[in-house]
């Protein structure tokens, strides 16, 4: 299996590459070079329909017709960060496509806990655990482990996490430190970006949009807290 790693340049992945020797070893890793800021306009030419529409501040939040979806805008110190992080992952779905093949996708923060060889089973398959990665993590994490004794299943559908009257937001994989994705599913989240405009790639990823999107548990991937985000930070 091929894997790639969001990097970016001089970025500092050893434990990402300590565990997959431990853990999985044949993974073929390779290093996609981020988008920055300051080369958006270089990898925009990729995708010359792109369009962004998500919040850029909280002026602009609100209530999306066209999904049923609230936006609303991320905190960050730079918000072009966001959207050079998802033209890094649209780039990592133009790879997995061209290459017709399955791919692990990694952000550089990502650990591996657990053998790779064998996840399949949907087109995109969520492999980190949510604690401390997502919000309302223990919430997310709670579900899986409980659907997990249940049924002894392995790749589960998006928890829900909200409660009665609150706004729709996104419920999507646990941080997008680590996912599974085929041919087919990158297909689809290039065709949608066309057709929805593109959003900060952990919102875009949801159940609401694709809700064949899956996750897993027991987890395959965990992330390096110790590292402050490249995207947020």
């Amino acid at each position: 299996m091929k894997a790639v790693v969001i990097a970016l340049e001089g970025q500092n992945f050893d434990k990402l590459e300590e565990s997959l020797k431990k853990h999985s070893p044949e993974v073929e890793l390779s290093v996609l070079d981020a988008t920055t800021p300051e080369t958006i306009s270089r990898d925009l030419l990729l995708f010359p329909q792109f369009k962004w529409s998500w919040p850029m501040s909280s002026n602009e939040d609100g209530l999306d017709m066209q999904t049923g979806l609230y936006k609303f805008c991320y905190t960050a110190k730079d918000q072009q960060k966001k959207i050079a992080c998802s033209l890094s992952h649209m780039r990592a779905w133009k790879r997995c496509h061209k290459l017709e093949q399955p791919i692990i996708v990694f952000e550089s923060d990502a650990i591996v806990t657990n053998d790779l060889t064998n996840v399949s089973g949907a087109d995109i398959i969520g492999l980190n655990d949510p604690r401390k990665a997502t919000r309302r993590s223990l919430t997310y994490h709670g579900k899986l482990e409980s659907r997990h004794f249940d049924t002894g299943d392995i790749i589960h559908p998006v928890p829900n996490l909200s409660t009665v009257g609150e706004q729709p937001v996104p419920h999507g994989l646990a941080g997008n430190s680590a996912y599974y994705i085929t041919p087919q599913g990158a297909d689809k989240l290039l065709r949608s970006a066309l057709h929805y405009g593109m959003y900060p790639n952990d919102a875009f990823i949801c159940k609401e949009l694709f809700p064949w999107i899956r996750t897993a548990y027991p987890y395959y991937t965990t992330i390096d807290t110790s590292n402050v985000s490249t995207t947020t930070g």
